[in-house]
């Protein structure tokens, strides 16, 4: 019964593949914030936002390219491109749910520290990031609250929550008890039927151990066992339902994270994009170019397949999802001798989907392009505002995840003006 109410739900038996077209274009209210997926999408090495989402043209300042274009849709202005024609497509079809934050930042010139700032708001060793708060606050109950699928992980306190697939197949030799072969001394894994009779009897000794506790303590002990065994339960059902094995490439990886949001298996995903590197201190236009060119080609194709899945909460994937595209840091304004660009502490980001304010622009760069200002409580430019700083990027996207943000970043403002429904 359970395999079957899964099938139901990712659309792989026969109804819902008649159903799912369906969902297209239909409009959905606006899903609670602890209804709400993540996919975060990183983009290691230091992106140019000035070849897609800073439109500098005006500023002397800045290097743009001679053959780039200022282009909008709808409320966005970008910069468009003939060789970054999917950044155009992107825009045109997406904008309304999309917002651009632009000037944010990120107070290093490192990449492992900016890298570890943009995710967690510090450079503290203990603070966990983004999605594995996300995942570890509000969905602790299902089976894995956030998977790396690729890049970076901080855990922080959160690390019960953050699942890794591995570099080599770990976790599908895991769940199909490969894993075994792989000891100085191989073991066979029980058959199925054995393992469900063990299972069984696990499940019911621990339900027991609850429900004769004689403390508080023993009680969320067993409390915590019967729900570890209800999720390992969960995982063992989808062994040949997902495909475990996340792969390298970018379209991969985001086939995986779909799969693991429609069967409501976790509420996070973190991915990567790294075809040429990002940290362009040679040749930047011809890198930076390709990069966005194919990033945005494998966002297209994901915000096409989100619309056609059918989501947890009544509506399509897409409706429930909110996607993260971020770089660790920026390109500095000018290019240097070797036609590149060096490290610069201001970024942007992109956020896509439910909860915060789409067809907008939030920040901007003065004439020496550094970041400006904001009014936390309209999202406005405003100089005398508050820092788009990376924590208060981060407490804003907690805020839209159901999460209380002083509660991990206290002190750091929320920009209540981005959020479509108050947080």
């Amino acid at each position: 019964m359970f395999r079957r109410e899964l099938l139901r739900r990712a659309g792989l038996g026969g109804a819902g593949l008649l159903a799912a077209p369906a969902l297209i274009g239909r409009a959905q209210a606006e899903v609670a914030a602890n209804h709400r997926k993540f996919i975060f999408v990183v983009n290691y090495g230091g992106w140019d936002p000035t070849r897609v989402f800073a439109d500098e043209f005006d500023n002397l300042n800045v290097d743009m390219e001679r053959t780039a274009e200022p282009a909008t849709a709808g409320g966005l202005n970008f910069v468009d491109h003939p060789d970054r024609p999917s950044v155009r497509d992107f825009f045109t079809r997406y904008h309304s749910t999309t917002s651009i934050w632009k000037g944010i930042l990120v107070p290093s010139v490192a990449h492992e520290n900016c890298l570890r700032l943009m995710l967690t708001g510090s450079t503290r060793q203990d603070g966990a990031d983004w999605p594995a708060i996300a995942g570890g606050v509000v969905g602790a109950t299902l089976a894995l609250p956030h998977v790396v699928a690729a890049g970076p992980s901080f855990p922080g306190e959160f690390g019960a929550f953050v699942t890794r697939t591995g570099t080599s197949g770990q976790l599908p030799a895991l769940l199909d008890g490969t894993i075994l072969d792989w000891s100085d001394q191989p073991t066979a894994a029980p058959s199925r039927s054995a393992s469900a009779l063990v299972d069984s009897y696990a499940a019911g000794r621990a339900r027991s151990f609850s429900a004769g506790a004689r403390s508080t303590q023993e009680r969320a002990l067993g409390e915590s066992l019967v729900g570890a065994l209800d999720r390992s339960n969960v995982l063992k059902e989808l062994r040949d339902v997902v495909n475990w094995s996340a792969g390298s490439s970018f379209g991969e990886q985001l086939r995986f994270a779909t799969d693991l949001l429609k069967l409501n298996v976790s509420r996070c995903v973190t991915v990567s994009f790294a075809n040429y590197s990002w940290d362009t201190h040679i040749d930047n236009d011809l890198y930076q170019s390709y990069n966005f060119q194919a990033l945005f080609t494998g966002l297209l194709d994901l915000f096409d397949q989100l619309r056609t899945l059918p989501g947890t909460a009544g509506g399509a994937l897409i409706d429930e999802t909110v996607v993260v595209v971020l770089s660790e840091m920026g390109r500095t304004p000018q290019l240097n001798s070797g036609n590149g660009k060096d490290h610069w502490p201001y970024t942007s980001a992109m956020v896509v989907g439910p909860g915060l304010i789409g067809d907008r622009v939030y920040g901007g760069y003065d004439t020496l392009y550094y970041g400006r200002n904001v009014d936390p409580a309209s999202g406005d430019v405003n100089d005398d505002g508050t820092s788009l700083s990376c924590d208060v990027f981060g407490s804003t996207l907690l805020r839209a995840a159901g999460v209380d943000s002083l509660d991990y970043l206290p002190g750091v403002a929320v920009v209540e003006g981005a959020l479509s429904d108050g947080g």
